[in-house]
């Protein structure tokens, strides 16, 4: 049992490594995924720093003893890093609605936390806006890809891969963090069996992600070969 808490415990970190792996291997030949290798390295390091804090949260100074800023900051580059990587993926109708959403997200954020809630206070409600922002550039993606009559086969583009673990990874964790203090304060072991599955579902996440890097990396290795 005490091996299976420990990876529980820093899946948020190990599973990182996944895609990192891919990252490392690729050496940059995949420029068209650089939102997301920047991603992974930011989510690696504030990842590894919280779960730290979290271990070994009785033998740190009283300061140390709150990660709830890096979940926070970890919220809004997810938001930034996989979000502009969604918008660029190919042109779009009505740029203003996607720029609108994202400018108004920031402008969320930027409130909240000056007028409303403490950067120290793990916020559902920064959480649940990442929720309804990715989720909505994720859907306009498929709906899009659907319509399109261009040759390219988007079900196996790497864009696919990482809207597909971003749709299910935010899909399932929204009613989770918008539930989260009501569940938490009701039943406690009940909501670290919910942060069990919100661990699971990052893995796989990190699991699509890296998916996606690989079939990047290949693309770029194949298209090298057919300009030789």
């Amino acid at each position: 049992m005490e091996v299976i808490k420990t990876i529980r415990n820093w899946s948020e970190v190990w599973a990182l490594l996944i895609p990192l792996t891919i990252i490392i291997r690729s050496r940059s030949r995949i420029p068209d995924m650089y939102p997301v290798v920047l991603y992974v390295w930011f989510a690696l390091i504030l990842n590894s720093i919280s779960t730290t804090m979290f271990v070994y949260h009785k033998s740190m100074p009283s300061f140390l003893q709150n990660n709830n800023i890096l979940y926070n900051l970890h919220s809004f580059l997810r938001v930034t890093f996989l979000g502009f990587y969604i918008y660029h993926i190919r042109e779009h109708r009505y740029t203003f609605i996607y720029r609108a959403l994202i400018f108004i997200y920031i402008i969320f954020v930027v409130c909240n936390f000056i007028f409303f809630e403490s950067i120290l206070f793990f916020s559902t409600r920064i959480f649940s806006a990442e929720s309804i922002v990715l989720l909505t550039l994720c859907l306009s993606f498929f709906v899009r890809s659907m319509q399109d009559d261009s040759d390219i086969n988007w079900l196996k583009h790497p864009a696919f891969l990482i809207c597909a673990g971003i749709s299910f990874y935010e899909a399932v964790n929204f009613f989770i963090f918008l539930l989260y203090y009501p569940l938490s304060d009701k039943d406690v072991s009940f909501i670290r069996a919910l942060w069990t599955v919100h661990n699971i579902t990052f893995v796989i996440l990190c699991l699509m992600i890296a998916l996606a890097l690989y079939s990047s990396y290949k693309k770029s290795i194949l298209h090298k070969k057919v300009q030789k």
